[in-house]
């Protein structure tokens, strides 16, 4: 049986069209098309039946929504000082890229024997984070929950049989691993040597240099605000935990333990567990961390 044609499928098909003959800095991520797919184009369907949807209505309707989008001004790696994207534990390498570097930028990540992934836009990061957290997870064990020594870099370099013009769409930022020894001597994994140009001196590049710095330091904080709420999040579902272990070490001790004792456990296990399900439906912890707290909840319920 013929697969149906929804009107989200023919919008989504005539959209994705108009948006990959766009300049780089003006396409939009998969995510943004379907948010206005779904806020705005889809509603003004809403009486219309797939079969009676209009291809050249259609287009002019999505380039009109294209249209009212500004042109994004970070998309272009020579207006971006790369540095702020040095020194970046393995662990945060997945929420750099996603949260930090912007959603227009080619992007590679090189690790050696841990696996690098091809280049892609970040506008695309559904699809390339899977193979950047597949060497995060390949790289936990050797780390052993250790900081300091598997590190990487951003290199800007140039994308194959592009030339070193200046042009936005000819480089990518390498994310190059270095493994840290006892001593301090660094080893990277890929080439670890970036491409130079050298933006022409003028008012109107300097104050777009600025521009990009100021919407590069504004992602920073935000990205410490969030990081600092997950921290808070770890430490209180440790400190409950915590807790839970002592009135269990105290229900153990008794035979048979009182009644407000147990009231008090089922309470707290109760609490523990539904604040650690909040905090992973809230993104502050993750599915590894999740289970990990899980089981041992689980593991001093039981016992």
């Amino acid at each position: 049986m013929p697969k149906k044609i929804t009107k989200y499928n023919i919008i989504l098909k005539q959209f994705t069209k108009i948006n990959s003959k766009l300049s780089e800095e003006r396409k939009l991520s998969i995510k943004q098309r379907r948010k206005i797919i779904k806020d705005i184009i889809l509603p003004q369907y809403e009486n219309t039946p797939p079969s009676r949807i209009r291809i050249k209505p259609l287009k002019a309707l999505i380039s009109v929504q294209i249209d009212a989008i500004p042109p994004k001004e970070i998309c272009d790696l020579n207006y971006i000082d790369t540095s702020e994207f040095s020194l970046v534990e393995f662990y945060s390498l997945d929420e750099t890229i996603r949260e930090l570097v912007p959603d227009c930028v080619y992007v590679k990540v090189t690790a050696g024997a841990y696996g690098s992934t091809r280049i892609f836009n970040t506008r695309n990061y559904e699809y390339g984070g899977t193979g950047i957290r597949a060497i995060v997870e390949a790289i936990r064990p050797d780390a052993n929950n250790s900081s300091g020594k598997y590190i990487f870099s951003g290199y800007k370099k140039l994308r194959p049989r592009k030339r070193n013009d200046g042009n936005a769409e000819n480089y990518y930022l390498d994310f190059i691993l270095f493994i840290i020894d006892s001593n301090g001597n660094e080893e990277p994994q890929g080439e670890a040597e970036a491409i130079e140009y050298e933006v022409p001196a003028s008012r109107e590049n300097t104050k777009k240099k600025n521009k990009v710095k100021g919407l590069i330091e504004s992602k920073i904080k935000s990205l410490k605000v969030k990081r600092d709420s997950k921290k808070r999040a770890r430490q209180t579902v440790d400190k409950n935990l915590s807790k839970f272990a002592k009135i269990t070490k105290k229900v153990n001790s008794k035979v048979p333990p009182s009644a407000a004792v147990e009231r008090q456990r089922n309470k707290d296990f109760a609490r523990t567990s539904e604040l650690i399900e909040k905090y992973y439906k809230e993104g502050k912890i993750t599915k590894a961390q999740y289970d990990a707290k899980i089981e041992a909840l689980l593991k001093m319920y039981l016992k």
